[in-house]
């Protein structure tokens, strides 16, 4: 499980005396598992815890784009977002994408006779390709693929 290879991780950079990449995956770890407790005193889900590294890698993009603004020093930030990057699947291309949706597309063609609209695409590509694309990107793409 994801959340237990940070934990593993956070300690191999405790030991390697890398206290910032530490630290932050200290951090990372105590927010993610604190999801699953939360939710019936449970561990985290691999989904749960992406959910919470998007958030990380969000807010410090955030960040990022503030220092940017004030001509601040990034290096740090930039390392952060590197080291949550790691745990992050692998982005579909536009192109990838596109394939992606014209074939959830088809899909529900067969599987429903009423009008295809975006929610019904993007539920469908949601349970199957759940953090493995831009959602912005995938909006566009099926308002262009259902001529909206």
């Amino acid at each position: 499980m994801l959340i237990n290879q940070i934990k593993s991780d956070s300690l191999i950079a405790r030991k390697a005396r890398k206290t910032d990449t530490a630290t932050l995956l200290t951090t990372l770890y105590s927010e993610a598992s604190m999801v699953g407790k939360n939710a019936g005193n449970r561990e985290s889900t691999d989904q749960e815890v992406l959910q919470v590294i998007e958030k990380f890698v969000k807010n410090t993009n955030e960040v990022k784009d503030i220092l940017l603004k004030n001509n601040k020093d990034v290096s740090n930030v930039i390392s952060e977002i590197d080291v949550l990057s790691k745990y992050l699947p692998k982005k579909m291309s536009y192109e990838e994408l596109e394939t992606v949706i014209k074939k959830t597309i088809e899909v529900l063609k067969d599987l429903i006779n009423m009008q295809l609209n975006m929610g019904n695409v993007m539920t469908l590509l949601k349970q199957n390709h759940n953090g493995k694309y831009d959602g912005k990107m995938a909006s566009e793409i099926v308002k262009k693929e259902l001529g909206n």
